[in-house]
């Protein structure tokens, strides 16, 4: 579900058969249900579940809605006329000109912060690729990441740009969680394997360089690199049940779990008083930078390996090897069949 930007007594909530429901705050029942007033025709919507929605910002009335399921699709709606989407984008790993024949990525995620790019939608898929999708006259994929390496071993759960240096966000999927520069294919950091699948995760609003990860075991985890890159900073056991999701705001943390129970934990004050790092985000910024020209150079040397000329009697000697293989694999039929 997603809160409007403009009108905060409308949200947008994606279900469960692929069609996008809107409420109004303001017309809740005396029992405290509230309806949606409009719901998307389902046979022009999503064909699985919506697992990601976001308002458009830069639209003016402030009524467009972007969302993506499992069926692959990315889609922009306007409130205002739900009988049929404003455009449809096919999600796949690879533009398939040249090469094979791309394959459909279902969504599980969708990110969009309008203050690091306005249109651009970065989507996590199942697969464990991230797709940036953009919108200008119209909607195309504009960017693959992990195809190269580094994706993810199953699907995205969750994303999201750092609050304090936009062109870097946090995947988590799997055992791990990554961080991720839209500059570069693979990811520039990474956590250890942790020994329970992660469910969700999100950064600290306040310090960049704290995030929270929760996982399937009940546990949540701290991750600090602004203190330590390599290890854990703080791990509390939250349910017994599986930790589903997570949100953060200033001093608070709401975790759901698989039970229905939201528990609402208050957290120190190191994990969310900038004041005691006042260069913390000079400090992020330089380690993420750091990370970013390794990968780079890496990827660089890797190309020119691959670019390296090849020796003029390589194909030569291929055939001679390929020639006298036959050779052999025929004297040792005949010698089979004799």
């Amino acid at each position: 579900m997603a809160f409007n930007h403009k009108n905060f007594d409308i949200v947008v909530g994606g279900q469960y058969n692929g069609a996008l429901s809107f409420f109004d705050v303001r017309k809740g029942h005396p029992s405290g249900v509230v309806k949606p007033f409009d719901t998307t025709v389902l046979e022009k919507s999503h064909h699985d579940p919506v697992y990601g929605t976001a308002w458009f910002t830069p639209q003016k009335q402030g009524t467009e809605v972007v969302s993506t399921s499992t069926d692959g699709r990315l889609i922009w709606w306007d409130m205002k006329k739900t009988s049929e989407p404003i455009e449809v984008l096919m999600l796949t790993d690879s533009a398939g000109k040249d090469g094979p024949k791309p394959k459909i990525c279902g969504g599980t995620c969708l990110d969009y912060n309008a203050d690091a790019a306005p249109m651009k939608y970065m989507v996590g898929t199942e697969q464990g690729y991230i797709i940036q999708a953009q919108r200008r006259k119209q909607a195309e994929v504009s960017a693959r990441y992990g195809t190269e390496g580094g994706r993810h071993h199953g699907p995205i759960y969750s994303m999201q740009r750092n609050p304090a240096h936009l062109k870097f966000f946090l995947t988590i999927g799997d055992w791990s969680a990554k961080i991720w520069s839209e500059e570069i294919k693979q990811p520039i950091m990474q956590t250890r394997y942790h020994n329970s699948y992660l469910t969700d995760g999100c950064w600290s609003p306040t310090r960049p360089g704290i995030f929270y990860l929760t996982r399937m075991d009940g546990f949540l985890d701290v991750w600090d690199i602004y203190y330590r890159q390599n290890e854990v900073a703080y791990s509390q056991k939250i349910s017994d049940a599986v930790l589903t999701s997570i949100s953060v705001n200033g001093s608070m943390a709401a975790i759901g779990d698989s039970d229905g129970t939201v528990s609402m934990m208050s957290l120190c004050r190191a994990l969310y008083d900038q004041t005691l790092q006042p260069k913390e985000k000079e400090v992020m910024g330089q380690i993420f930078e750091r990370e970013f020209k390794r990968e780079k150079n890496l990827e660089l040397a890797r190309k020119a390996a691959e670019r390296a000329v090849k020796p003029k009697n390589a194909d030569k000697n291929k055939d001679k090897i390929a020639e006298r293989l036959e050779a052999q694999l025929k004297d040792i039929e005949d010698k089979f069949f004799a």
